[in-house]
């Protein structure tokens, strides 16, 4: 082989090498840990839908409504913020992406919203009781009405 061929041989095959193992890094970070995870994972399953409302006055209700997916303690999913005197014709809604994770029984989630020209942002301390059945903990969110940071008690109810 000629310097030129070597050359070129080398860059191809450095090229092929770097592309297989970024694949199977890949394959192992997308499938087979989480896979390894839920097979190993012993924790509480908080997957599903999980409802939270609440009645401010008679002219403002809220009603969250929040459905997660559980990978082992990994958790993401999305929720959904609806607003107004009567939540059957919501005034505002306001959907959120979640990520988060689950910890000795505590839940951290991170929610921002799905509409990047509506601005919102909270986090979401828990903690798992009842067996599973009820998460109860604190909801901590920037105010889109007044600019500051708020904090609101929640419980939160799984959703039958």
């Amino acid at each position: 082989m000629s310097e030129i061929e070597v050359i070129v041989f080398g860059v191809v095959s450095g090229v092929i090498a770097t592309a297989a193992l970024y694949l199977i890094g890949l394959l192992f970070r997308s499938h087979l840990i989480p896979w390894y995870q839920g097979v190993t994972y012993h924790g509480v399953d908080i997957s599903g839908t999980w409802v939270y409302e609440v009645e401010i006055n008679t002219d403002d209700n809220v009603k969250f409504e929040m459905t997660i997916s559980q990978q082992a303690h990994v958790l993401a999913g999305d929720t959904t913020i609806m607003q107004g005197a009567n939540l059957d014709n919501p005034t505002t809604i306001t959907n959120l992406n979640i990520s988060g994770g689950i910890w000795e029984g505590y839940v951290t989630l991170n929610m921002k919203s799905k509409d990047r020209t509506k601005l919102s942002y909270s986090t979401t301390l828990l903690r798992v009781l009842n067996g599973g059945a009820t998460l109860k903990g604190n909801y901590i969110y920037r105010s889109i009405r007044n600019e500051e940071i708020q904090s609101e008690p929640m419980v939160w109810r799984r959703k039958k």
